[in-house]
């Protein structure tokens, strides 16, 4: 807890005290950088405040940026003047600049959208999104602007922002003349998951010329849901478009109430066998007796390759009614289906035998430290073995699941006392397709927060993501770095790496650790040097 006594003695001090005094005494010693900040916040001299953040600059990069943010307004100009002037790569230098989310920077970052370097341009964008409303008017401007890269960088920063004026322009943006933008402020609004885009959705998914425009339309109604949503998509399954009714029968299962299965059964007769293939996969993901006597009476269907689709769909169901339904497709006139429906029905005659070269491969890796739970990384595959079947021992008590927005949980999820769900896409640079997530600071945050509960006496810490490699991995890193404490950032990475020997921690991850847990810079040396073993690096 800060002690606002000490920070006014230290203010007195300041004039007094030589550069090398504050690195040894201050800036290296007892002086925590939350003290500092709050220091930086209440000193009057332009002068001093520079000089601080100068040597924080040459002490530690990472960190005195970071600094810049809690001087006086006044100041910041010529703060953040003096890390414009630091050797460092641009993208990066971005990055850390738009963690003080300053206004002051906003002209700056809108040139970075124009550079010849795409990273810059992503992480300017990103560091524009920071900045919030602030940047609304000048983000709204740039939606003219002659270059397409920054139209559509200014759209998905819109997204992010995701305010009240953010979405009239990305309604306004639905009319662009440039299909590109219209498309990604059609994805943007079904991110934001505002019902006052829903009317304009439904004109384009009718008016648009490009289809896959129509298509991200029909995918935004269904992340907005509602009724006037539904019957866009329904009247949008009679669409030419592949990919349009395709995304229509999706958005229908992503609405998944009532009145959305209904018409996805209505649409098992739909005219076109395409629509009626899509709906028997979703209705099967939806699954009960209803809906699977429904999928039964179609395997009837005039059509080979829906029938077969459902057999594929009712093959795991295992149930009196599912093999009642095989049995029927043995006696199918269509070779493919009936080959479908026997490769199904023995299957189902057949467990699934436990790979022992697995169980030769496992070694019995403890944890580092005894208050830290034993770690368990894997994919959404083996997450569900390691919690139904406790595969190799596992006894999970805590679980962190990692995954795209929308993606399948891990079977067993649910058993799992202990949970936490995350969803961000595997990356660590933004995309202006709006669909993809970007890991923010909250999610560290929110695995940090759920770290604090976990208690090694009560069971194991399982992580997993899509492969169980990058997102996964880069979580487990901060939360064992966090669990060891500062200077033992490669021992953690050590115990990752020996629980999953393929672990490629998502670098964006660990920056925005290495920030959450003010380690200036340990978390993401870790890492490079860890990358620089791998062959080819």
């Amino acid at each position: 807890m800060i002690n606002y006594s000490d920070i006014e003695i230290f203010k007195k001090q300041l004039h007094q005290l030589s550069d090398e005094q504050l690195k040894q005494d201050y800036l290296r010693g007892e002086l925590t950088f939350d003290f500092l900040a709050e220091v930086l916040g209440e000193v009057e001299s332009e002068e001093l405040v520079l000089r601080l953040v100068s040597l924080g600059l040459k002490l530690n990069i990472i960190q005195g940026i970071l600094l810049t943010k809690n001087v006086k307004p006044e100041f910041q100009i010529k703060a953040f003047s003096r890390v414009l002037q630091l050797n460092i790569p641009l993208a990066l230098k971005i990055r850390l600049l738009g963690q003080t989310r300053s206004p002051l920077l906003l002209s700056w970052l809108l040139k970075g959208l124009h550079h010849n370097n795409q990273l810059v341009n992503a992480w300017s964008a990103w560091a524009i999104s920071q900045i919030g409303e602030a940047a609304e008017s000048s983000l709204l401007k740039a939606l003219k602007d002659p270059q397409q890269k920054v139209r559509l960088w200014a759209i998905w920063a819109l997204g992010q922002i995701g305010s009240d004026r953010a979405i009239r322009g990305l309604i306004m943006a639905l009319h662009h003349e440039d299909s590109q933008v219209r498309w990604r402020a059609a994805a943007a609004l079904g991110k934001i998951k505002n019902r006052l885009a829903t009317t304009k959705l439904r004109e384009i998914l009718v008016s648009d010329p490009e289809h896959y425009v129509r298509g991200r339309a029909a995918t935004a109604l269904g992340n907005l849901g509602g009724a006037a949503a539904i019957i866009g998509l329904k009247n949008s399954l009679d669409d030419r478009e592949f990919y349009v009714y395709t995304n229509a029968v999706y958005g229908l299962e992503t609405i998944g109430d009532s009145f959305a299965i209904k018409v996805l059964l209505q649409a098992l007769n739909h005219g076109n066998s395409d629509v009626r293939i899509r709906v028997v996969e979703v209705l099967g993901r939806i699954g009960g007796d209803f809906i699977v006597n429904k999928l039964l009476n179609k395997i009837h269907d005039p059509d080979p390759f829906v029938r077969a689709k459902v057999v594929e769909t009712i093959q795991s169901m295992n149930t009196p009614l599912a093999i009642g339904g095989l049995k029927t497709a043995l006696n199918d006139t269509d070779i493919y289906v009936r080959s479908w429906a026997e490769t199904a029905l023995q299957k189902l005659d057949s467990p699934s035998p436990t790979t022992l070269l697995k169980i030769l491969l496992d070694s019995d890796i403890t944890s580092p430290h005894a208050n830290l739970p034993k770690l368990w990384i894997g994919s959404r595959a083996e997450a569900s073995e390691y919690i139904l079947q406790k595969f190799r021992g596992a006894n999970i008590h805590h679980l962190i699941s990692i995954g795209s927005p929308g993606s399948e949980l891990p079977e067993g999820f649910d058993q799992v006392p202990n949970r936490l769900r995350l969803e961000f896409d595997d990356i660590d640079t933004p995309c202006h397709d709006p669909e993809y997530v970007l890991p923010s600071l909250q999610h560290i945050l929110k695995a940090l927060h759920f770290m604090k509960s976990v208690r090694a006496h009560q069971g194991d810490l399982l992580i997993h993501c899509q492969a169980g490699i990058s997102r996964s991995t880069a979580i487990a890193f901060t939360l064992y770095a966090y669990g060891l404490g500062i200077g033992k950032e490669a021992e953690a990475l050590n115990y990752i790496v020996a629980v999953q020997p393929q672990a490629i921690p998502n670098q964006w991850i660990v920056e925005l650790a290495d920030i959450a847990l003010k380690r200036g810079g340990r978390l993401i040396q870790t890492l490079r040097h860890y990358r620089r073993s791998f062959p080819n690096s």
